[in-house]
């Protein structure tokens, strides 16, 4: 019975990690995408330097405007008209969530760098922020550096 419970308690554990390593996109238009690690792999890859209170970190990850497009959401030369007024929301498993402009997230709109860092150092990130954190070459406090990200939400913004 021992022998159930402990292939139970691995298989589930492995369940968890698997989803963990999964990251849910919400578009425009409503439809759900979920990419796995191995889809964002081969996606293009930026660093950012971000300094925290130990001092500057050098993250390493795809760039977000490319995990974006993956999804099948507007970026690059499909981002203008209706699109130039949706915003992104980026949400972590522990709640905490931060907000960009699409535009401010592709690097043919906006001159900044973000990422969802799967690195920091040349090693995987510590377990807390894994298995990715956002990290933005832009942002003078990391303030908006959300970890361990499950979610990206993308929602038009209505007129005042």
């Amino acid at each position: 019975m021992k022998a159930f419970f402990l292939a139970l308690a691995l298989v589930l554990g492995f369940a968890a990690s698997a989803s963990a390593q999964s990251l849910t996109i919400t578009g425009l238009d409503g439809k759900t995408t979920v990419l796995q690690a191995s889809d964002l792999a081969d996606l293009p890859r930026g660093t950012v330097t971000v300094t925290g209170k130990d001092g500057p970190q050098v993250y390493e990850g795809p760039i977000i405007s490319y995990v974006l497009r993956a999804a099948g959401q507007p970026v690059g030369p499909k981002l203008h008209g209706d699109p130039q007024k949706a915003y992104v929301v980026v949400k972590g498993s522990d709640g905490f969530w931060g907000v960009f402009s699409l535009a401010e997230l592709d690097k043919d709109f906006h001159s900044d760098t973000v990422i969802l860092a799967d690195h920091m150092d040349g090693k995987p990130l510590p377990a807390k922020e894994a298995p990715w954190r956002l990290a933005s070459s832009g942002d003078k406090k990391g303030w908006r550096s959300v970890f361990a990200i499950t979610s990206i939400t993308l929602k038009m913004a209505t007129a005042p």
